[in-house]
């Protein structure tokens, strides 16, 4: 029994609360119409003295019409009150106003009737009978709202000439009476239906109030689980990348320190599992931008040519592995897009075109129209199904993987692809059938011009090729990131300032009496120093501004802003040596002191 008593109580508790709304809209509805019942009542009382002055003793009639004006202006005073202190609370007053107000009106409206039902005078009597049965008829479009108010009103105004007509006996005024009464419970059945639809109206207009508040607290609670989830994988990536960084940096000094062929194998096993982790990574920081909005994105013009000129680099090789033939699109057209995602979109396709196809080979093409370029990547692999093509662009779906065996992907590729292609506005397509192959395509808004594209160094050049014997201040509050990257650099042939903050780097640069070329710190330092304000700390104390690069496990986008704002490069634990080298090479480029 208690169990079902206290559902029943909220539900109960619920319905009233729905209740008292809807009569507090009645009530208010009604007050706001009492402008428009003082004019009527006005004008038509007025109206109806000028009638029948030479008909009814002109005392009676300016006797009644001051009772109208005495009613309506207490009515007035009601209203000018409600209008000033009306709450919720003191609603049961304001009702009971209402009531007498309309009960009031009703009473002098009723005395109007025998005061002006004239005997021997039956064209009177009938302008008096219907400028009632107007009044009344009128009420549907105020009173039915709140049907105490009607039944205060218009009974005590009908009342007293429908007796007089039945007391007078003669067939004609019977009829008259009958017709009175019938007109007036119709018109009660009338004001209730319409009271009855406006009520629903209300009940209806009320749930969808919650609802949009409903839907709005909604809202703001998976904005709040989003920027809890973007800040806990900010943490937990941080935290992650930093042994995992410092992995990589010391297994590729192990490999430039000894370069025996055991030594290799274990440390290319090392190497194998950390880009499984690293993929990983870097996979959810994509996924984590994107959700983030990419607050740094630009379009720019792209020429297709050196896009696919990379991407053939990269994956002719491993399809030369599996068998397979590409074909690539003699592409001379540019496109507005941005290139890092573009290409991570067409890198993805590719991936997969490599991945799940056996035999045959993969084509990659180019639809060029006045306005729009679609690039679609084909393969004669297994193919989708259909009912399976809207979820493999879910996270972490994979059709044939279901041992979550890494080597086959992580299923988060074609995920990026639908943010990227969100994010850029661009149409994202597949078209596949199993044991057809698959095509997936981006169609992409075309340009006239190109921007042109520089020129690169070779990925493998040496840093000793560039830079003789540099100078590069290494900032990390982590002891063991420190020294892998000491390693990995002096293995490079260069000099290497190893410290915890800028104060220490400043005071050790004094005995080497040159300036740095290069500096390379993490974001977050001790002390709630930042790699940002420890850079230019430096560059102060040495006068110029110093290339520098800032690395990061960092996926809030707060950082990301402040970062990719400055001059400075940004990358994300864990750093693969080969961008290193790309940078100490580009500081070459952008130093005199080389």
């Amino acid at each position: 029994m208690s169990e079902n008593a206290e559902p029943k109580s909220l539900l109960t508790t619920a319905r009233d609360d729905a209740v008292d709304k809807i009569l507090v809209e009645q009530v208010k509805t009604l007050y706001d119409s009492i402008a428009s019942l003082v004019l009527i009542n006005s004008v038509v009382s007025v109206a109806l003295v000028y009638a029948f002055w030479l008909v009814v003793p002109q005392s009676q009639l300016l006797i009644w019409l001051g009772l109208v004006f005495l009613m309506l202006g207490a009515r007035v005073a009601v209203y000018r009150s409600f209008r000033r202190d009306f709450h919720e609370k003191n609603l049961s007053r304001y009702k009971m106003f209402l009531v007498l107000g309309s009960a009031s009106a009703g009473v002098v409206w009723g005395i109007g009737g025998l005061i002006m039902f004239a005997p021997g005078q039956f064209e009177y009597q009938l302008l008096i009978l219907l400028s009632l049965l107007a009044m009344a008829a009128g009420s549907a479009f105020s009173l039915s709202i709140y049907m105490p108010a009607y039944f205060a009103f218009v009974p005590t105004m009908l009342l007293p000439i429908t007796v007089e007509m039945f007391w007078l006996g003669q067939s004609v005024y019977f009829a008259l009476g009958m017709v009175t009464i019938v007109f007036s419970l119709a018109q009660t059945a009338f004001n209730l239906k319409i009271n009855k639809s406006l009520t629903g109206a209300m009940a209806l207009r009320f749930e969808n109030l919650e609802l949009i508040d409903e839907l709005q607290t909604k809202h703001l609670e998976a904005e709040e689980a989003n920027r809890a989830k973007s800040t806990f994988l900010a943490a937990a990536s941080h935290d992650l990348r930093q042994p995992l960084y410092a992995l990589t940096l010391f297994t590729s000094a192990l490999k430039e320190e000894d370069n025996s062929q055991a030594t290799n194998e274990i440390a290319g096993q090392i190497d194998r599992s950390v880009s499984a982790l690293q993929s990983l990574f870097d996979a959810l920081l994509d996924i984590s931008k994107m959700d983030a909005g990419y607050s740094d994105l630009k379009k720019t013009t792209i020429p297709l040519a050196p896009v696919f000129e990379n991407l053939a680099h990269e994956f002719d090789p491993i399809a030369r592995e599996k068998g397979l033939d590409v074909q690539w699109p003699d592409a001379t057209c540019c496109v507005l897009s941005e290139r890092n995602l573009l290409e991570q979109v067409l890198r993805n396709y590719l991936s997969n075109a490599v991945r799940y196809t056996n035999q045959g080979g993969i084509t990659v093409s180019c639809d060029i129209g006045p306005e729009e370029v679609k690039v679609s990547v084909k393969d004669t692999g297994l193919g989708i199904a259909l009912e399976s093509q809207g979820a493999i662009f879910n996270e972490f779906y994979q059709i044939d993987n279901p041992e979550r065996d890494r080597k086959k992907g992580l299923g988060l590729g074609l995920s990026i692809v639908k943010r990227a292609g969100k994010l850029l506005g661009h149409e994202i397509s597949v078209d596949s059938l199993p044991g057809e192959g698959s095509t997936f395509s981006i169609v992409l808004d075309r340009v006239y011009e190109s921007s042109g594209e520089g020129s690169t160094t070779s990925e493998e050049q040496s840093v000793a090729e560039v830079l003789d014997q540099p100078l590069v201040i290494v900032i990390d509050d982590e002891e063991s990131i420190r020294e892998g990257l000491e390693y990995l650099l002096r293995s490079w042939g260069c000099e290497v300032i190893s410290v915890a903050d800028d104060a220490d780097a400043i005071r050790q640069l004094d005995a080497f009496e040159r300036i740095p070329n290069a500096i390379i710190s993490d974001y977050r330092l001790r002390d709630q120093r930042t790699g940002v304000e420890a850079i230019e700390s430096i560059n102060a104390a040495c006068g110029t501004k110093i290339p520098a690069l800032i690395i990061t496990g960092d996926t809030e986008n707060d950082a990301l802003m402040k970062n990719t704002s400055s001059d400075w490069g940004l990358l994300y634990k864990p750093v693969a040596p080969a961008k290193l080298r790309a940078f100490l090479r580009s500081s070459a480029a952008r130093s005199d002191l080389s």
